[in-house]
Order: C-alpha cells, then sequence, then structure tokens
C-alpha cells in the first residue's frame, strides 16, 4: 500500500509544480504593461538588420495566426477562440512598452488566449528582432 501512495504522489507532485509554474508566468503578462516592462529597454538596436531578422522570425512562427501584415488575419486560426491581436494597431492590449511586448512574445498570455509562449523555442535576440519588426508595423497614435 505505501508503494501505491509513493508512486501516486510522485506522479501528482510534478503536475501540481507545472500547473503552479504555468500559472506564474500566465500572470506577468498583465493588461495593460507592467511597470518592469515599461522600463524594460531592448538589447538589441532596431538596425535594418534586427528588423529584417524579426521580420523572418515572425513570418516563420507567428504569420500563421496573425496574419503576413500582422493585422490578426491569419490563415491558421480559423473560427475557433479569439481573434490573434491586431499588431498594426498604435497600442496593445497587453502593453505596448518593448519590455511588455517582449514578455507577451516570450511567455504567451496562456490560458486567456491561445497566445503561447516562446521561451525556450527561439533565443531572446530573436524575440527583441520581433519585436523591432513590430514596431515597423504598429500604426500612429
Amino acid at each position: 500500500m505505501n508503494l501505491v501512495i509513493r508512486n501516486v504522489s510522485l506522479c501528482v507532485v510534478p503536475v501540481v509544480v507545472a500547473l503552479v509554474a504555468a500559472a506564474a508566468i500566465a500572470q506577468t503578462t498583465v493588461v495593460g504593461g507592467t511597470p518592469e516592462g515599461a522600463q524594460m529597454k531592448s538589447p538589441v538596436s532596431a538596425t535594418e538588420e534586427s528588423v529584417a531578422a524579426g521580420r523572418a522570425v515572425f513570418m516563420a512562427k507567428c504569420a500563421a495566426c496573425h496574419g503576413e501584415r500582422g493585422d490578426g488575419h491569419g490563415k491558421g486560426v480559423g473560427e475557433y477562440g479569439p481573434r490573434p491581436a491586431d499588431l498594426t494597431r498604435p497600442s496593445y492590449t497587453y502593453g505596448t512598452a518593448d519590455g511588455d511586448v517582449f514578455d507577451v512574445i516570450k511567455y504567451g498570455v496562456e490560458p486567456r488566449l491561445a497566445m503561447p509562449g516562446w521561451d525556450g523555442l527561439i533565443s531572446d535576440t530573436d524575440v527583441w528582432n520581433v519585436v523591432n519588426y513590430l514596431r515597423t508595423l504598429r500604426g500612429k497614435p
């Protein structure tokens, strides 16, 4: 009997830890952005090379949902769930500061929306390149 209880606890504990970690990450993405995001500065200058690299990553990883123009009309979404953000608008729901945009790309906004985080899947440099590219899409306020 003790062996069964120990085996169950070995399965349950990692699941609970993963759920708590996911909740903590999801909570870092705040509507309107955060003071930390507003203060975060990109270590990657918005050069032509960075913007071009960001566009390449965007087309490969983001355009299926956000659309090739970043207007939220990607073909990969269909009629399910909320429409992806229109990244051509002057401001974004989860903050428009570079640091807030970085956090949304890196950590996502799940479970509220189906925006996955790209942490561990693309480098921080590529996330900053995408931030630089998105700045070129954003409309004027």
